[in-house]
């Protein structure tokens, strides 16, 4: 049984499941934050350009709705925000090669108390805040989704987020739509079709293992032209729970079956196991999701629904 204990300070920070910020994915990247063990994204989360949406307009907020299965259960996943940027990501991109990409966790220093993120010398970036666009009602899906938005952990206000024991929310294709009543952010709708589930080939006892010495390859079985599949490797917390995550490996590819992962991005990955107990720290599971989205413009930018399937696992990696 490996045991992860840590004396640290606890850092409450304001972070999403996912780290998905202008791009075209989930969370897929996992932002690094309060992140539940079978969160569906996730995780992200992060600006990822990875087959990138033809706009160029910013990112103004963003939806994702998953059936999300994890090693210990299934079910359905809703979480949104409106802020420029989307979900919040404090990691840096520090190497990009073919799909995927490393994001690391670098620490800053702040001479003056910092409320929020030191994400530079000197430099502290609030933490963000959410506008709301009134009730949100989804359709399309197999049982009818409507909330108002709420505070949601570390996140704070005006988060939207759902949860089901019922992962079967929608067939592939089904056409799924977002519809936001309105409030300081007008109303407005937003669509994508529903995807098949997404069954990974490469996980063995939920666990995938990053070998060091290579090119690492996952695989899963291969869905449609019009779909993507975004994994997202999470390393632990950089400091107590709720703090960034130490690395993220991002890869966003087309939904042909497979990924490579470059053995420099392995390599430079922190030592990440099967924590059995893990203390004083976060230990995420990592996720793949296989997404189609939607956009619509809306002040500031664009708004972005993503519909997926995701697996969570874990991540079997030692140090080179």
């Amino acid at each position: 049984m490996r045991t992860f204990h840590r004396s640290v300070r606890v850092l409450a920070l304001g972070l999403a499941l996912a780290a998905c910020g202008d791009d075209d994915g989930t969370p897929g990247a996992d932002a690094g934050a309060d992140a539940s063990a079978d969160a569906a994204v996730p995780t992200d989360a992060a600006a990822s350009d990875a087959g990138a949406d033809a706009s160029t307009a910013p990112l103004a907020g963003e939806l994702q709705l998953v059936e999300a299965a994890s090693p210990w259960s299934a079910g359905g996943q809703l979480l949104g925000v409106l802020s420029a940027g989307g979900f919040p990501v404090w990691q840096e991109e520090t190497a990009r090669e073919g799909d995927c990409r490393l994001l690391e966790q670098i620490p800053h220093f702040c001479e003056q108390y910092c409320e929020g993120v030191c994400v530079a010398e000197n430099v502290c970036e609030p933490w963000p805040t959410y506008a709301s666009a009134g009730a949100l009602t989804v359709t399309g899906a197999k049982s009818g989704i409507s909330l108002t938005p709420g505070d949601y952990g570390f996140m704070g206000a005006n988060v939207y987020y759902w949860s089901s024991d019922v992962a079967n929310l929608f067939d592939d294709g089904d056409p799924i739509t977002a519809t936001f009543a309105g409030a300081a952010v007008p109303g407005f709708s937003v669509s994508a079709s529903g995807v098949a589930p997404l069954i990974v080939t490469s996980l063995v006892n939920d666990e995938l293992a990053l070998p060091n010495g290579q090119d690492v390859g996952v695989a899963w079985e291969a869905g449609a032209a019009d779909a993507r599949v975004r994994l997202t490797l999470n390393a632990n917390s950089s400091g107590g729970h709720g703090s960034p995550y130490e690395a993220i490996i991002e890869c966003d590819t087309a939904d042909t079956g497979s990924v490579t992962i470059p053995r420099a991005l392995v390599e430079a990955f922190p030592e990440t196991y099967r924590w059995d107990v893990c203390a004083g720290k976060d230990c995420p599971l990592s996720t793949a999701v296989r997404y189609r989205r939607g956009s619509t413009d809306i002040a500031g930018g664009r708004f972005e629904l993503r519909v997926g399937s995701s697996v969570s696992f874990w991540i079997i990696h030692a140090l080179p």
